[in-house]
C-alpha cells in the first residue's frame, strides 16, 4: 500500500493553509483539493467558484462538492497559481494535494469461509451463522469501492453498479469491491441478508484511486441516500485509506455521518496507530481492526484508541468478479470493516433507525470483551464484534 501524510505548510498571513505532502510518489502532479469554511451555505458558492476561476486565469474546477457539512472543489493548477488562491480567498478553509488511496486487503490462500458464524456466537467452537430473519432488509448499503459486480448470484438482484467517478471504467474490474459487498450484502456470505446494495466505484481496476473521486462518491452516496429517504436507514463501507492527514477525506466523511450515514471504515494493514490514518482517524466513522479464526490479533492489522471494534478479517470468503459463482478469500482490514457495515445494516432493521454515532456505539456495547488475543496495546479496545443473537 502506497503511504501518505501531510504537513501544514507555512501559510501567507491570512491565507488558507497549503497542507504539503510528505510522501511525493503519492501526490497527483499538479491537483488540489481545496475545501470551504464551514460557514459557507449552498447560495454563496456559486460567487465562490466564480472568484477562485478568475484566480485560476480561468481554469475551472473540475470536482465541485455541495453537501452539508462539507463544500469545495478540486482543480489543476501550478504552485504559484495555488499560493495565489489561498492567499485571495477568504473563504478557503485550506487547500490540500490530491493523492492517490489504495484498497486494505491482502491476498490469502483459500480457505472455509468463517466470519459469520464468529459474528454471531461469543464462543469461537461454532459452525453455524445465527441472525434474525429480518438481515437487514429495507436498508441501503453503499460500497464506495472498486464498484460491484452486480450480476453476482449471492446479490440475488439487490445489488446495482450505480455510480463511476473512475475514468473509463463502469465496472468492478477488480474484485474488492464485489467481495467487500458480500461480506456485508450477499445472500450466502454476507452479514446483512436483504440489504440493498449501491455500488460506487471511486477506486481504479487497479486498486488505487484519487481522494478528489473519493469525496465525490461520498458525495453522491450521501445525496442518493437522502433522495431515497433513508437517512438513519443506510450504512457505507470505505475498505481504503492512507496515512494522515487528508483532512478533506475525513470532513467529507464526517459530513456523510452528519447527514445519516453509518460508515464503516478500515483500520489500515501496517500494524501502526490508526490515528496515523484516514479515514480510519476520522471520530464520526466506526474504526474497524481485523481477528483470525483463532481470535488472534491480525498481525497487520492497525491498532490503537481510534478502532471501534475488531471484526474477521484474515482468509474471508466473499463474492468475486469473473462469473456470477465466482469466490475469493481475501486478508485484511479491508475484510473486516463490511463484517461491522453488514452488522450496522442488521442492526438498523432489528431494532430501528438511530444516528451513526450511537449505532457505532451499540456495536461497541453489544461485543465480545477480551476474546482477543495478542491485541496491540496503547489502548485498543479489545471488542469482538457480535450480532446479539439469541440474548
Amino acid at each position: 500500500m502506497k503511504l501518505f501524510t501531510y504537513l501544514l505548510a507555512l501559510p501567507l498571513a491570512l491565507a488558507a493553509p497549503i497542507l504539503e505532502h510528505r510522501d511525493k510518489a503519492t501526490v497527483i502532479p499538479d491537483r488540489w483539493i481545496a475545501v470551504l469554511n464551514n460557514d459557507i451555505e449552498s447560495t454563496q458558492l456559486e460567487s465562490v467558484l466564480s472568484k477562485v476561476t478568475s484566480h485560476l486565469q480561468g481554469t475551472k474546477p473540475d470536482n465541485i462538492w455541495d453537501f452539508d457539512g462539507f463544500r469545495g472543489f478540486s482543480f489543476g493548477a501550478k504552485g504559484g497559481l495555488v499560493e495565489t488562491l489561498a492567499s485571495a480567498i477568504s473563504e478557503l478553509a485550506f487547500i490540500e494535494p490530491d493523492v492517490e488511496v489504495t484498497t486494505q486487503e491482502f491476498v490469502a490462500q483459500k480457505n472455509p469461509p468463517w466470519g459469520l458464524a464468529r459474528l454471531s456466537h461469543r464462543e469461537i467452537d461454532n459452525s453455524s451463522y445465527t441472525y434474525d430473519s429480518s438481515a437487514g432488509e429495507g436498508i441501503v448499503a453503499y460500497s464506495i469501492d472498486t464498484g460491484v459486480y452486480a450480476e453476482h448470484a449471492d446479490f440475488e438482484g439487490r445489488a446495482t453498479m450505480a455510480k463511476s467517478f473512475v475514468q473509463g471504467e463502469e465496472t468492478d474490474g477488480n474484485g474488492h469491491g464485489t467481495h467487500t459487498a458480500g461480506t456485508f450484502g450477499g445472500a450466502k456470505y454476507g452479514v446483512a441478508k436483504k440489504v440493498t446494495i449501491v455500488g460506487v466505484k471511486v477506486l481504479s481496476d487497479e486498486g488505487s484511486g484519487y481522494a478528489s473521486g473519493i469525496i465525490s462518491g461520498i458525495e453522491w452516496a450521501v445525496n442518493d441516500m437522502e433522495k431515497r429517504g433513508k437517512a438513519r436507514k443506510a450504512v457505507a463501507n470505505m475498505s481504503f485509506g492512507g496515512l494522515r492527514t487528508s483532512n478533506a477525506n475525513n470532513a467529507a466523511v464526517k459530513a456523510a455521518t452528519d447527514a445519516g450515514m453509518f460508515v464503516a471504515v478500515a483500520a489500515g494493514n501496517s500494524n501502526l496507530l490508526a490515528e496515523l490514518y484516514t479515514p480510519a482517524s476520522e471520530p464520526s466513522a466506526c474504526t474497524v481492526a481485523a481477528s483470525d479464526a483463532s481470535d488472534q490479533f491480525a498481525s497487520f492489522s492497525n491498532f490503537g484508541p481510534s478502532v471501534d471494534v475488531v471484526a474477521p478479517g484474515v482468509d474471508v470468503e466473499s463474492a468475486f468478479i469473473g462469473g456470477p459463482h465466482e469466490t475469493a478469500v481475501l486478508s485484511g482490514t479491508s475484510m473486516a470493516a463490511p463484517h461491522v457495515a453488514g452488522l450496522g445494516a442488521y442492526l438498523l432493521a432489528l431494532e430501528g433507525e438511530r444516528s451513526p454515532q450511537d449505532l457505532c456505539k451499540r456495536i461497541r456495547d453489544l461485543s465480545t470483551e477480551g476474546a482477543v488475543s495478542g491485541l496491540q496495546t496503547l489502548l485498543t479496545p479489545n471488542r469482538l464484534a457480535f450480532n446479539g443473537a439469541k440474548e
